[in-house]
C-alpha cells in the first residue's frame, strides 16, 4: 500500500487537473507550470509521530531571482504577508530568491480535508504568484523566475484551474461562513485543551504556550510564574481585501524586539517552515502584525476563505497556532 505523501501527490494532482504536458514526476514529487512561473510539490518520507505515521508536505513557487538584498527584501515581503491567505512569501537570501510557499503535515486521519485544503492553497499560490511576480522583481532589483518545461518549452496561456480563484472571490462576497454554528462547542474546547481564553459567534480570543508546556490557566502570580503565551484572536467578521469573507487568525508572539529586526525574524520563521522544520502547518505567514503601527509584534497570520469552510474547524486553526507558538519559541531561543 502507498504511504501517505505518495498518495496525497496523486490526490493533489488529479484535482489541479494536470495536464501531463506541463509537468515533470519525481519520486516523491512533481513540478508543473500552470503559466510562466514552475510550482513544485514535494513529500517527505513518512516518519512516526505521537503514534502517527506522518509525511512533511511543501508546495512553492519561485517568484523572483536575483534579489538585491540592499532592497531591504524581509520588509517588503513582510508588507504582502501581513495580507496573506493561506501562503507565505519567503526571502531566501542565500539563494537570492523570493517564493510563495506553504507546507503541513499530513496523515490518514486528516487526509481526506487538507488534501482539500491543500489543493486550494496551490491554486491561490499559483494565482498569486502570477500576479506578483514582476512587481516584486521590479521592487527588489531582481528578475522574474520564469521558465520552461524541459520538453514543452514556454506555456503560451494560463491552465483553466486558475478560474478556480474567481469562485474563491465570489464565494467571498457572501457572509462569512465561519459566524455562529461554526463556533458551536469553540468554548468548551478552550476549557479542555486549558486555552485561557473565550468565544463567541463570531471569533474568540486565547492563550497558548510558548515558553514551557505550561498553559496560561495553570500559571500563578503567587508562585512567581513568568507569563510565557501567544495571544491567539479568531475572527470571522474581517473580510479579507481580496478573497472576501472568511476566517481571520492572528497569533502574536510574546516578544518585543527592536522594530527594524521584526520583519528579519519573520522572514526567518517562514523560511524554516517552509523548508520543513515545524510540525506545524505553514498556511499562513509569519510577518509584523498588522494592527500594530510600531511595528514591534511578530505575528503568524492566517486568512480561510468561505469557499473552504466546509472542511476548515476553527479548533484545527487554534492547535496549529500553538505549535507554531511552540516552534517559534525553541528557534528564537535555539
Amino acid at each position: 500500500m502507498q504511504d501517505v505523501g505518495i498518495r496525497l501527490l496523486g490526490s493533489l494532482y488529479g484535482q489541479l487537473m494536470i495536464d501531463e504536458q506541463w509537468s515533470v514526476h519525481r519520486e516523491r514529487g512533481f513540478t508543473w507550470w500552470s503559466y510562466r512561473l514552475a510550482q513544485h510539490v514535494e513529500v517527505d518520507e513518512p516518519v512516526e509521530s505521537q503514534g502517527l505515521t506522518v509525511c512533511k508536505v511543501r508546495i512553492c513557487t519561485e517568484l523572483v531571482r536575483e534579489v538585491d538584498s540592499s532592497t531591504d527584501p524581509a520588509r517588503l515581503v513582510g508588507a504582502f504577508n501581513a495580507q496573506a491567505t493561506l501562503n507565505a512569501l519567503v526571502w531566501d537570501a542565500d539563494a537570492a530568491t523570493i517564493s510563495e510557499c506553504c507546507t503541513a503535515v499530513i496523515h490518514d486521519e486528516i487526509f481526506d480535508w487538507m488534501s482539500k485544503v491543500l489543493a486550494t492553497a496551490a491554486i491561490l499560490q499559483n494565482a498569486s504568484a502570477t500576479n506578483r511576480a514582476r512587481g516584486l522583481a521590479e521592487m527588489t532589483g531582481g528578475v522574474p523566475a520564469a521558465t520552461t518545461h524541459p520538453t514543452s518549452g514556454q506555456r503560451a496561456d494560463m491552465d483553466e484551474i486558475l478560474n478556480v480563484l474567481q469562485v474563491v472571490v465570489q464565494e467571498g462576497q457572501q457572509p462569512s461562513r465561519f459566524t455562529g454554528r461554526k463556533m458551536d462547542g469553540v468554548g468548551r474546547f478552550l476549557v479542555d485543551m486549558n486555552f485561557l481564553g473565550s468565544a463567541d459567534a463570531t471569533g474568540l480570543t486565547c492563550e497558548v504556550p510558548f515558553i514551557g508546556g505550561a498553559p496560561a490557566i495553570t500559571l500563578s502570580s503567587e508562585r512567581g510564574d513568568t507569563l510565557q503565551t501567544s495571544l491567539v484572536q479568531v475572527l470571522s467578521d474581517v473580510p479579507h481585501p481580496e478573497a472576501g469573507s472568511g476566517v481571520l487568525t492572528i497569533m502574536r508572539l510574546p516578544i518585543s524586539p527592536a522594530p527594524e529586526s521584526v520583519s528579519i525574524i519573520a522572514n526567518d520563521l517562514n523560511v524554516a517552515e517552509a523548508h520543513g522544520a515545524s510540525m506545524a502547518h505553514l498556511l499562513g505567514s509569519w510577518c509584523p502584525d498588522p494592527a500594530d503601527s510600531a511595528q514591534r509584534t511578530v505575528a503568524y497570520c492566517s486568512f480561510v476563505p468561505n469557499f473552504l469552510s466546509r472542511w476548515v474547524r476553527i479548533d484545527n486553526l487554534v492547535l496549529d497556532c500553538s505549535v507554531h507558538s511552540h516552534f517559534a519559541a525553541a528557534y528564537l531561543n535555539a
